[in-house]
């Protein structure tokens, strides 16, 4: 909901916010001299002598590149591995009810 009412804010506050600025700012009024400038003639443009061709650096061989497309070692295999120190089953309740604290579920 916040988030929609930002979005109608700023679609209504910014096109008015634009046009508050364009009346405050002060635009500048062109002087004799620039329109003296655009009026005349442009200077006669000077050629521009062709660049050497650029020589590009050659790839290296394809016998010289290591092979990417092979797999790594061992990545088909799980990453995490059972060990003899992991359960291989759940191993039930954490409390049982007796020794579960005041409040929990657990608890009678």
């Amino acid at each position: 909901m916040l988030y929609r009412n930002f979005a109608i804010a700023t679609v209504l506050g910014a096109p008015l916010l634009v046009m508050i600025v364009e009346a405050v700012v002060p635009r500048p009024q062109p002087t004799a001299e620039t329109s003296a400038v655009a009026s005349a003639d442009p200077a006669p443009a000077t050629p521009i002598p062709p660049s050497r061709p650029i020589i590009m650096p050659q790839a290296p061989p394809v016998a010289a590149t290591p092979n990417y497309g092979q797999p790594l070692p061992g990545a088909g295999q799980p990453l995490i591995v059972p060990s003899g120190n992991m359960p291989t089953a759940p191993s039930g309740p954490i409390f049982s009810a007796g020794s579960a604290p005041p409040g929990s579920p657990n608890a009678e």
